[in-house]
């Protein structure tokens, strides 16, 4: 049973009278949160890495703000496109704050012992870039400025792979990757391949090269799996809403494990324990008693998720999970 970032953080800031703002500074901070995610929910692993999308593209010139709320970042300053020539490969242990969810993650490795799983966690290349220039300017890019883009999108690369490589250095043997712009929503398929899985695939490919496993996240609302699974993930997270479940079932048995996202923002935000429970029987139902199936979220729980439901969410597993 997988958690994903922060999920339902308020209850965790609540339980620890931490700011989340100071987790992005201090990996003490940080590592209390993500433990705290575990000791309160009860998942099967904490994540070193933040949901906010801006961490990676902060580090590369992107300039980010804090709102008065204590919540995730915000723009600032996308970088201008014609900025793009500037932007060099970057350390992530060098960089202030991306290096932090990885000071965390060595404080949490050597706290569980091998006991919890601690996850790494990353954004594509693409999102990367998305975030770093504005999605809107990147996706004007792939048609006016396809140069300018390619070096941008192969910089990233060489920063993603260094955070492979730093991840190997820390012990963790599990990444996972942000990559929700396979969308048939934001781009044409034919537009997703030549961009964003091209470059994906190459950061993916130095992490199997370095003994990581992957499992690679969409939780869009048309999501090209089919495609992602070129990437060959060693697991593919998908939020079950988006998807025909029988279908991607039967195509993806035996090939990689399948984490299948319960829907968050509705069935596990609003609906009843008793919902999610049935919700949670038929999709294992629907999967059977076979090898390679994780159950999750559909997402990054909603910041302020009922803890009954989240609650509900993990006994239903254990009670139609358990042969």
């Amino acid at each position: 049973m997988f958690y994903q970032h922060l999920g339902a953080a308020k209850w965790l800031l609540q339980h620890t009278g931490l700011k989340m703002r100071d987790g992005f500074f201090d990996p003490d901070v940080f590592a209390k949160l993500a433990m705290t995610s575990h000791y309160l929910y009860g998942f099967d692993n904490v994540m070193a890495g933040w949901g906010d999308l801006l961490v990676e593209s902060q580090a590369h010139g992107m300039k980010w703000k804090f709102p008065d709320k204590d919540f995730y970042p915000r723009v600032e300053r996308y970088l201008p496109m014609s900025e793009i020539d500037k932007v060099q490969p970057v350390d992530p242990a060098e960089d202030p704050v991306w290096s932090v969810p990885l000071r965390a993650a060595g404080k949490m490795m050597d706290y569980y012992h091998g006991e919890v799983p601690v996850v790494g966690c990353i954004n594509s290349p693409n999102m990367i870039a998305s975030e770093l220039v504005g999605m809107e300017n990147l996706m004007i890019g792939y048609f006016t400025d396809h140069d300018r883009v390619d070096h941008l999108l192969t910089v990233l690369v060489e920063s993603s792979k260094a955070y492979g490589e730093r991840l190997v250095e820390i012990g963790i043997e599990d990444v996972f990757i942000e990559n929700a712009t396979a969308a048939k929503e934001l781009v044409s398929q034919q537009r997703y391949e030549q961009y964003d899985r091209k470059y994906l695939k190459v950061a993916m490919d130095s992490y199997h090269q370095h003994g990581l496993r992957t499992i690679l996240h969409n939780c869009a609302a048309k999501p090209f799996w089919q495609s992602q699974m070129e990437t060959r993930p060693t697991s593919l997270h998908l939020n079950l809403s988006a998807i025909d479940v029988p279908e991607v079932f039967a195509s993806l048995k035996g090939r990689t494990c399948v984490m299948a996202g319960i829907e968050h923002t509705e069935l596990l935000y609003e609906h009843t324990p008793d919902e999610i429970e049935e919700n949670v029987r038929e999709t294992i139902a629907l999967w059977g008693n076979d090898h390679g199936f994780i159950i999750a979220p559909g997402c990054e729980l909603p910041y302020n998720t009922p803890q009954e439901n989240i609650k509900a969410l993990k006994d239903s597993v254990i009670k139609y999970g358990t042969y």
